[in-house]
């Protein structure tokens, strides 16, 4: 019987383990289609499985808590038309506590919109509320090309980035904080940036 009921604890422990290493990941991705979830260090990480085809339809990432980007968190266009990867309907991301953060220092741009449509960027907890939760920083100060916070480029569509503190240090005269870069065909349209 001990020796039942020791193994029992150390199962019991074993899981409430394995539950809250799984409780910590900073990204966490859930899609309709496709690989229905995942764990992410960085948004980077999460937009490179939707870029890959990983996790389709509509998709829902939460950010559970700061991540420092090394590298620009690029989405690319839904192949919607057709069965080649990525293909999404649309992407929700938002913070799931008060006080987060997506930052870094890149001479690029920290977040890249490359023709993605749909996406909605909301730095409100769990969408809901009015206070802004989520700050959105590339502090870099060099005059590259294009570094940025936020990039809409390729015909970047019907997005929305909204109750976020945006912020940004670059130096180059012809980009910004948001930067509305070149477009392919239609433009970067019906984009909106609030509160």
């Amino acid at each position: 019987m001990h020796k039942t009921h020791f193994l029992s604890r150390a199962a019991l422990l074993i899981c409430f383990v394995v539950a809250s290493m799984a409780g910590v990941a900073q990204v966490t991705l859930t899609a309709t289609s496709g690989t229905a979830s995942g764990s992410f260090t960085t948004l980077k990480l999460a937009f490179d499985a939707i870029n890959a085809g990983t996790h389709k339809g509509n998709i829902v990432i939460k950010i559970n808590s700061s991540t420092t980007e090394t590298a620009s968190a690029s989405l690319t266009a839904s192949a919607a038309s057709s069965s080649s990867a990525p293909y999404y309907t649309s992407i929700r991301i938002y913070p799931t506590t008060t006080g987060l953060s997506i930052s870094g220092n890149l001479a690029a741009p920290l977040i890249i919109l490359n023709g993605a449509d749909n996406v909605t960027i909301d730095g409100r907890v769990d969408t809901t509320g009015s206070t802004k939760s989520l700050t959105i920083t590339n502090t870099s100060a060099l005059s590259t090309a294009g570094t940025s916070t936020i990039r809409f480029i390729g015909d970047a569509s019907s997005n929305r980035v909204q109750y976020c503190t945006l912020k940004g240090s670059s130096t180059d005269a012809a980009a910004g904080i948001i930067f509305f870069s070149t477009a392919t065909t239609t433009g970067n349209d019906n984009n909106t940036i609030t509160n």
